[in-house]
């Protein structure tokens, strides 16, 4: 097995298991938008006696409904990223997959069931909360389940999928606007009951899911870990599995070295991941990973875009259809290709420096448009700044988008990879917390001048990720480790040719379940325990 194509093998079982557990990613993104189409219903505003935009009440009463039912998604989610700090550990990624499904099917019924201003308020939480959940563990499952050279492709579909999400929201809420006068419960409450779709299907179909080797190994079901990873790693042109068995060999060992140090330090995993500063280091550039590609903006466009649409002068229908073009570019070609650049450019942070400085770009653009031309009757210039807000998305789909869930998937050691990410997308929902419940009261009363928000924390950031945040492409899981400061046990990806054949040499006809037969080959080989 040569060293070229070791870091990329993937078998179809592999990508089929990626596919189905996107479906987790995909209600995400239908559930995150799905308010963006709800709030250009008229039906909607009509049921709960809500003023719609331009009438009385309307910057008082409906946006702070609006911005309720945006801040309770968002504050659920909050509460399920965090829960999954310690679920994700006790009781592995497969389980909590399934408590993201089941509290989505809930919410999403509560959502279109609603009879009552606060019970559809209640089922947003619920919804929220599942969405904690799952934005939390489909990339962590993906990222564990991935070979390092397609991680990025692979972990990438998370964001195509979530954005496929966007996509079905706003063409749904564009078909039902026109159902309107023929059945105006029926133009709201639709979108809203199809958020049930996907997390039942992923439901149904959750038993048959494999469960992370990495976990399984964090764990001692070392055969169980073994069967699963020579099924993800099998190839025609690998008859001795040695892709599999540098992958389970690099990850025991990394584990047992991770736990060694662990106890030499007297700390608990909970206590560690704050005092060791390598651990601190990750906690922190996770949680301003998702943080600050929040702050950049999207979700204030993507769930207000009726109303800044509404406030260039589009009308009726329009904002409607505009938002769901607009996500259509995003699902069609701007995610897709940011999953596909990661694995041919192979810079995180690059990608992620060069779409902050095109939202930072493109945010200033349309700021200016709204401030000279919005409330005006000038379509030129009203029409730039449509333009600029779907040129943003060229920038933020596939620069960011990708990165984001990309990044934080991979910059956690195992041991503390749920309590991280859970922290991390933490950072994510505290965000759109402020922001969305800023966001229609800023746009009503100080108009363009909300648009500050992003840019400053643009020029803010990006001088951040350039100095701070370490690279992690082509790297395993447990390679990333010496660019945090951190001894890798195992060296793979990154070792020299004749360190890796010594390497498969060692572990050809080793039984890599049996722990001590193996490791006194590779140790006797020096491949690895090398401080990074």
């Amino acid at each position: 097995m040569g060293k070229g194509n070791s870091g990329s093998q993937t078998s179809k079982y592999n990508r089929l298991v990626t596919v189905f557990v996107a479906l987790g990613s995909f209600t995400y993104g239908y559930c995150a938008s799905v308010i963006g189409s709800t709030i250009g219903q008229p039906g909607w505003y009509s049921y709960f006696n809500l003023p719609p935009q331009g009438e009385p009440g309307y910057s008082t009463t409906t946006t702070h409904a609006i911005g309720t039912a945006n801040g309770l998604f968002s504050a659920g989610g909050a509460v399920g990223a965090l829960f999954m700090m310690w679920s994700c550990e006790k009781f592995g990624r497969k389980v909590n997959i399934q408590l993201g499904a089941a509290l989505s099917v809930l919410g999403g019924a509560l959502q279109g069931g609603a009879a009552a201003l606060g019970m559809f308020q209640a089922g947003r939480f619920i919804s929220g909360m599942g969405i904690g959940v799952l934005v939390t563990v489909c990339p962590m499952y993906l990222a564990e389940m991935s070979s390092p050279f397609v991680r990025g492709w692979l972990v990438g579909h998370h964001a195509i999928f979530l954005v496929f999400g966007y996509m079905l929201s706003a063409w749904v809420g564009y078909g039902c606007y026109f159902a309107t006068k023929v059945n105006e419960s029926f133009a709201w409450r639709f979108p809203l009951c199809l958020q049930v779709l996907s997390p039942l299907i992923l439901l149904i179909g959750s038993p048959w899911l494999p469960r992370s080797p990495r976990w399984l190994l964090s764990k001692g079901r070392t055969e169980e870990a073994w069967t699963i990873l020579q099924k993800l790693r099998e190839s025609p042109d690998d008859p001795h599995n040695l892709v599999a068995k540098e992958e389970f060999f690099q990850t025991k060992e990394q584990l047992k070295l991770d736990a060694a140090k662990l106890a030499a330090t007297g700390h608990g995993i909970w206590t560690a991941v704050w005092k060791k500063k390598s651990y601190r280091k990750r906690m922190i550039i996770g949680f301003l990973t998702q943080w600050g590609a929040e702050f950049a903006g999207p979700l204030i466009i993507n769930n207000y875009a009726v109303i800044l649409y509404t406030n260039l002068g589009e009308t009726g229908h329009m904002p409607l259809l505009l938002s769901a073009l607009w996500l259509t570019t995003a699902g069609l070609i701007y995610n897709p290709g940011g999953a596909w650049l990661h694995d041919k450019i192979n810079s995180r942070r690059g990608m992620f420096m060069f779409g902050l400085a095109g939202c930072l770009l493109t945010t200033s653009l349309l700021a200016a448009m709204t401030a000279s031309f919005a409330g005006t009757t000038n379509k030129a210039g009203n029409a730039m700044g449509i333009f600029f807000i779907f040129l943003y998305l060229t920038f933020q789909g596939t620069f960011c988008d990708t990165t984001m869930y990309l990044y934080v998937s991979e910059i956690f050691p195992t041991e503390i990879r749920p309590i991280g990410m859970g922290f991390s997308l933490f950072g994510q929902f505290a965000a759109t917390i402020i922001l969305l419940e800023t966001a229609p009261i800023g746009f009503a009363n100080v108009g363009w001048k909300y648009y500050l928000v992003i840019i400053i924390w643009c020029i803010f950031f990006i001088p951040i990720v350039y100095f701070f945040f370490p690279e992690t492409a082509r790297l395993s899981l447990e390679e990333i480790a010496k660019n945090f400061g951190d001894e890798v046990a195992v060296h793979v990806n990154d070792a020299t040719e004749e360190e890796k054949m010594k390497l498969d040499k060692a572990l050809e006809d080793a039984d890599p379940t049996k722990s001590d037969q193996a490791s006194q080959e590779i140790n006797e080989v020096a491949v690895g325990k090398q401080e990074a």
